[in-house]
């Protein structure tokens, strides 16, 4: 049968109601009498396709089902079919172009199907017809929903606007029901649009009364009005909120102040703030810095368990802990990390323990305890938390909240934490491995990226036509830079052919290095270049920044503390380069002070623990000693005076930039260099003094010893294969009596 239409109301005819949602999108209602039982078979067939066409069944509080459907009109009418099952009710209705059609009777929608059925309709509303009809900015949508919501709660509950912590974010705050359940959504119903808000909320623990706090974040440029609503869906239910009425909203700081210990709301916004650009982190940050919540460890005892968390990164990868633990009578069993949602997480399973003291006391050493470390790759993102959440937990069940001092947020601050974790004699393969590396990988990741040249400054004409650039990094250490400069100024070819680039990797000594090569440059007229980079950033970095200004066609990467013995030292290395093409770099003989050897070019060999370790050829032996007079091929040369092709240099992508402070870079280039198929060279007849490593020795990271055990890890990592073959396979006659204890066995792949 059709159905009478009217463009003034909508009719019912034998239970079916067609009416206009909104727009063109019609809902047709269906009541199906009790005796109808298998509903789950019905259907609805149309004259014409309808895409999309959603359908909503709630049970009558009078028995039966109702069906909804929703759907958009044509401009034409359609024969729609309704059945309710093989042998149940079936219906023939027609339905009209949206304009002629009555609105939706939202009183007849709702009646007779009680709070279930009106929840279950909100919640389709607002998801699946919203969605499927895009109807999230139709404000008659908009007007039916708000109806919806009216007639399921007339008097809703307040939601309170806290102010806002960023600009244009607006942190709103009120309470739900304990079995409310896990909320699935939160929409928010303007007078214009229903939109479906970000899930950043958190949910505090169970309070009075079977209460619980709900905090979430809004973003709008614009002042919430006081007629907003919300619906949050959960679980068990939909709740509708309603902005408190204030004046004006409330000042965030203000707020802050009475509610910053309560730590899942310090964790959730500094997890959500942390990702609003730009300036989201830092304000994240600031929160914590202004008002750090009270240090919590457990005292050691003689009878009790006790307890500190001294480290706790929260970095994009992961969760890096390290403290210690103390159990003299066999309670403990383990601390776990508390997430935002209020989890435990345990330590595990990459988790390491080794014999350690408390901080040393006035009176004395600290006491022994069992030191750990540990990385969680599951806890991820959770922005700059400063202050992550532990417990220690006892084999009774009891537990007892551990907070750390406020932890680093800045790259290499983070980095010396990392490297003090751990003793030296303690960092074993599977501690590097599994909580270590994965923790350095990321902070020098950050590293690269925040380093850049801040600044380049020209001291006198460059040199037209460079044929070679000499780099030169400077970190620190500037006592051997006249002596250095001395000896460039004063050899002619040098002059003539080479561009002289520094880069400071110590910003901090600018206004110093800046007077000090001024005043060379008025001394001996010799034109150089100044990179300045923006932060300490590394050997590496600071070599690959100088190779981007360089012009020459060969680089020499040289250190500060190398100063050349005589003049004419550049051009007589540099020709190896251009007679032998298989040549990808060549380093000279470099000296001690006292004249004995320091460097004839670099080999491999294992420690102990299998990991190899770069030595040098006859180190320590008189300058003259016959077998580092023979210019030959070696593994590879050290980076103190380094000199390539800067095509080579640049295929192979220049220094590798992960090594932590500065070590292995040279070899890991070399390596590089013979991936692609060139040969490294020593030549002897090119002597520099070589005043070793003065400006490492300042890094107090790096002397301490896990720095470099770190890098000789990666690099075994990175290049064992090659470096297996390249050691089982060097037989230098000249040298062989140097090489041969520490050459292991040819592999099965280089011995075939």
């Amino acid at each position: 049968m059709d159905l009478n239409h009217s463009t003034d109301i909508a009719e019912h005819i034998e239970g079916v109601l067609i009416s206009r949602l909104c727009a063109d999108v019609a809902i047709l209602i269906w009541d199906i009498p009790s005796k109808s039982k298998v509903l789950a078979k019905s259907s609805l067939e149309s004259s014409a396709p309808l895409v999309p066409l959603v359908s909503l069944s709630v049970p009558l509080e009078t028995g039966g089902q109702r069906i909804y459907w929703a759907m958009r009109t044509k401009d034409e009418p359609v024969t729609l079919r309704l059945s309710a099952a093989a042998s149940g009710p079936s219906e023939q209705v027609t339905l009209y172009p949206a304009e002629e059609l009555g609105p939706l009777d939202i009183d007849h929608a709702l009646n007779n199907i009680g709070p279930a059925g009106h929840i279950k309709l909100l919640n389709n509303v607002l998801s699946t017809w919203c969605s499927a009809f895009r109807l999230s900015q139709d404000p008659v949508f908009a007007g039916i929903v708000r109806e919806i919501m009216a007639s399921l709660a007339p008097e809703p509950r307040e939601m309170r606007n806290c102010g806002q912590p960023l600009e244009n974010n607006h942190l709103l705050e009120t309470s739900i029901d304990a079995e409310f359940g896990k909320v699935n959504a939160i929409y928010g119903i303007g007078s214009q649009s229903v939109i479906s808000l970000p899930m950043k909320m958190v949910i505090g623990p169970e309070e009075k009364k079977g209460a619980r706090s709900l905090h979430f974040l809004i973003e709008s440029a614009k002042t919430l009005p006081a007629s907003y609503r919300f619906a949050i869906s959960g679980k068990n239910g939909i709740a509708v909120r309603r902005l408190a009425e204030d004046p004006a909203p409330s000042s965030f700081q203000k707020w802050w102040t009475k509610r910053q210990n309560e730590p899942r709301l310090r964790d959730f916004l500094v997890h959500h703030l942390a990702k609003i650009q730009p300036v989201g982190a830092a304000t994240a940050i600031d929160l914590q810095m202004r008002t750090p919540m009270p240090v919590r460890q457990i005292a050691r005892s003689a009878t009790q368990p006790a307890a500190e968390i001294d480290l706790a990164l929260a970095l994009d990868g992961g969760l890096l802990v390290g403290g210690w633990t103390n159990d003299p009578v066999g309670m403990f069993a383990g601390i776990e990390y508390l997430t935002e949602a209020g989890a435990a997480i345990p330590l595990e399973p990459h988790f390491y323990q080794f014999p350690g003291k408390t901080d040393k006391k006035a009176e004395g050493p600290g006491a022994d305890v069992t030191g750990f470390a540990a990385w969680l790759p599951q806890i991820k993102n959770l922005g700059p938390l400063l202050q992550p959440r532990f417990q220690m937990r006892l084999l009774s069940g009891a537990t007892a909240p551990l907070t750390p001092q406020l932890q680093p947020f800045e790259p290499s601050a983070q980095r010396m934490r990392i490297l003090r974790s751990v003793p030296p004699q303690h960092a074993k393969d599977e501690v590097f491995r599994n909580i270590l590396a994965p923790a350095l990988r990321e902070v020098e990741a950050k590293l690269g990226k925040a380093t850049k040249i801040a600044e380049v400054k020209e001291f006198g004409e460059p040199l037209a036509n460079a044929l070679v650039s000499i780099v030169i990094p400077l970190y620190r250490n500037l006592d051997f830079l006249r002596f250095q400069l001395s000896a460039m100024a004063t050899d002619p070819w040098l002059v003539a052919n080479a561009e002289i680039i520094f880069v400071l990797d110590s910003p901090e000594i600018q206004d110093d290095t800046e007077h000090m090569l001024g005043g060379l440059h008025i001394l001996h007229d010799l034109p150089m270049k100044l990179v300045v980079m923006n932060r300490n950033g590394g050997y590496a970095r600071a070599c690959n920044a100088g190779a981007s200004q360089a012009t020459g066609t060969i680089l020499v990467m040289l250190n500060s503390d190398v100063v050349p013995c005589k003049a004419g030292w550049l051009d007589e290395l540099i020709n190896p380069l251009f007679k032998q093409k298989k040549l990808g770099a060549v380093g000279p003989k470099l000296l001690f002070e006292d004249g004995s050897l320091q460097h004839a070019g670099l080999y491999f060999a294992r420690d102990r623990r299998g990991v190899w370790l770069n030595h040098h050829f006859y180190k320590g032996m008189p300058g003259n000693y016959a077998p580092a007079q023979i210019a030959r091929n070696v593994p590879a040369v050290t980076g103190a005076c380094l000199v390539t092709r800067k095509d080579i240099y640049d295929l192979v992508g220049g220094f590798t930039d992960d090594y932590v402070i500065g070590d292995y870079e040279d070899s890991d280039l070399c390596l590089k260099i013979r991936q692609i198929g060139f040969q490294i060279a020593y030549e002897p007849g090119v002597e520099l003094y070589h005043f070793e490593r003065r400006s490492i020795r300042r890094s107090s990271d790096y002397m301490r010893g896990l720095a470099s055990q770190y890098n000789s890890w990666l690099h075994t990592q990175r290049w064992n294969d090659d470096i297996i073959d390249l050691m089982a396979s060097y037989r230098d006659e000249a040298v062989e009596d140097t090489v041969a204890p520490f050459v292991s066995k040819k592999s099965e792949r280089s011995a075939a």
